[in-house]
């Protein structure tokens, strides 16, 4: 007997329960392990997502407007709308000084804005212009 795995993998609540009084139908009673091996593999695939990064860019001449909000739009592989990724550094190890004053300046600039999310895409909204491309990750997309 082979089991399906769904795909993209699915969660379900609707599990039989099975008791001595329940019929012994083996088609019927293998649709539970198929269904909690449905939900590890959907749970896996979460955790994996969750501790993703991916790597945005955002170029300082990018940004459009002529007064705050500054906003830029970028395409993300894999965001869908609704997720709430974390923003986290990019910097590269062993960056200069100057390439670290400049990073977290930029940085700073992204931490104060806000981000929105679409399918495929994110828009984000600054109130100063950063004056330097700029690496972020988002993790969990």
């Amino acid at each position: 007997m082979a089991f399906t795995i769904k795909n993209p993998p699915e969660f379900t609540l609707e599990i039989p329960q099975w008791d001595r009084d329940s019929l012994g139908d083996g088609i019927e009673m293998a649709k539970v392990p198929e269904a909690l091996l449905n939900n590890e593999v959907y749970l896996k695939a979460i955790a994996e997502r969750l501790e993703h990064v991916t790597l945005v860019t955002l170029p300082a001449s990018g940004w459009t407007g002529d007064a705050a909000p500054f906003t830029q739009a970028v395409a993300v592989s894999g965001v869908v709308e609704g997720m709430e990724p974390m923003l986290v550094s990019a910097l590269e190890d062993g960056a200069s000084a100057a390439e670290q004053k400049a990073y977290i300046k930029a940085y700073g600039i992204i931490c104060g804005g806000t981000a929105e999310l679409g399918d495929g895409a994110a828009t984000f909204k600054v109130y100063k212009k950063p004056a330097s491309d700029i690496t972020v990750g988002l993790k969990g997309v």
